[in-house]
């Protein structure tokens, strides 16, 4: 049985190196609308943390999916008859460990607790810039892969930034800089012309200064995002499939497809298996098998080049830890064989739009309309499957 708990903010927990660090208000609300999730990796009977439990509607119809429990952090402990063989975080932190730390007596007794301080270089896009390097050397420089001058690099100066910010835009049309700790778009700021603002040098001098670097890389001619997501298991990579999502412009997470990809998406299944491998050696060299045990996703990309041809970028970003690509593949058995469905982490009013779409179920699967997977009392955000049939 285990204790799970659903902390998107996980990156920025780990930038903090707090225990008690308070998210700001924007991934707070994420956390507290759907802390939920966990429930769609759970075994009947594990325990889901949440600052809310939800309403009787919401466990009684998920019930016939998923037998867990909900649990309060605020709840008087220890409970009769409940123990735990283990705790599984949306993203391991410190501050996930101290959430924890008042269950601790539900645990057994050699159960290691708290976040090791090693860990902290996986969640830091320095680890992932060295593994898309590796990823180049490993691949020996095939063309459909990026180029050595395309690799992302960190740096902790300021004034080399901004050359890199002129050599990019000038070189690759654009330039995307990243904070060391972030995903799904936060801490992201893509710049598509050469236009050195006062706001750019800002932000830049103020992530160098709080998070001690920047990662600099060219903006790629997006075709299609998509991830690969494996987990580490005895500190080897297991591969569990490619995911599709979407994103907005400015890079913020919007939904996954929710079905298991064999290939690669305009490439035959011979080039998916030899990225799948190449990315397997990768990992099997770095320090996310060396330190880690879990799930982990890399963002990746398919891109055009000016001449036309279609190439793979290798990593984008690596997540180590749960994700909601992840998620959407594992909730693929609520959908009917014969319906396709997108996995959304919706907002305000999109949330009244989907809700709209009454689900309509065959046989206990979804075959259209939205289902929603979080509860109803949301503050402002919602999470859900969208199907409709393959005919239509």
């Amino acid at each position: 049985m285990k204790l799970r708990l659903f902390n998107p903010g996980c990156e920025l927990e780990v930038a903090n190196g707090s225990p008690f660090f308070q998210l700001p208000k924007n991934p707070a609300m994420i956390e507290d609308d759907l802390s939920v999730l966990p429930m769609f990796f759970s075994n009947n009977g594990d325990y889901i943390i949440v600052n809310q439990i939800p309403n009787e509607d919401f466990i009684s119809f998920w019930r016939n999916y998923y037998n867990v429990c909900f649990i309060k952090s605020d709840s008087r402990l220890p409970l009769s008859d409940v123990s735990f063989d283990g705790f599984e975080p949306w993203g391991h932190s410190p501050r996930a460990w101290h959430i924890a730390e008042r269950f601790k007596s539900m645990f057994p007794a050699n159960y290691g607790f708290g976040f090791k301080p090693s860990q902290k270089m996986l969640f830091n896009r320095k680890t992932s810039t060295e593994l898309f390097r590796l990823f180049v050397e490993k691949s020996n420089h095939l063309d459909i892969f990026p180029t050595e001058q395309q690799a992302p690099f960190v740096t902790n100066d300021a004034k080399r930034a901004i050359e890199y910010f002129n050599y990019a835009t000038n070189r690759f049309g654009g330039v995307v800089f990243k904070a060391l700790y972030g995903s799904s778009g936060r801490g992201v700021r893509i710049f598509r012309r050469n236009d050195l603002s006062s706001n750019i040098l800002q932000w830049t001098n103020f992530v160098i200064k709080s998070q001690g670097g920047v990662a600099c890389e060219p903006l790629f001619n997006k075709v299609r995002d998509f991830s690969a997501h494996f987990d580490i298991v005895g500190h080897k990579p297991v591969f569990r499939g490619f995911s599709r999502f979407e994103t907005t412009e400015s890079g913020f997470y919007r939904c996954s497809k929710v079905k298991k990809y064999d290939e690669v998406e305009f490439f035959d299944l011979s080039v998916a298996e030899n990225f799948v491998n190449i990315l397997k050696r990768c990992l099997a060299h770095s320090p996310y098998c060396d330190i880690y045990n879990g799930p982990l996703g890399i963002d990746c990309m398919v891109y055009s080049e000016n001449e036309g041809g279609l190439k793979i970028n290798p990593c984008v970003e690596v997540n180590c830890r749960y994700s909601m690509g992840r998620l959407a593949m594992d909730v693929s058995h609520l959908v009917a064989d014969n319906s396709i469905a997108d996995f959304y982490v919706l907002q305000d009013t999109d949330i009244e739009q989907f809700a709209q779409q009454k689900p309509v179920f065959d046989d206990g699967k979804l075959v259209s309309g939205f289902l929603r997977m979080t509860p109803s009392n949301a503050q402002r955000f919602a999470a859900g499957i969208l199907a409709k049939p393959l005919n239509q």
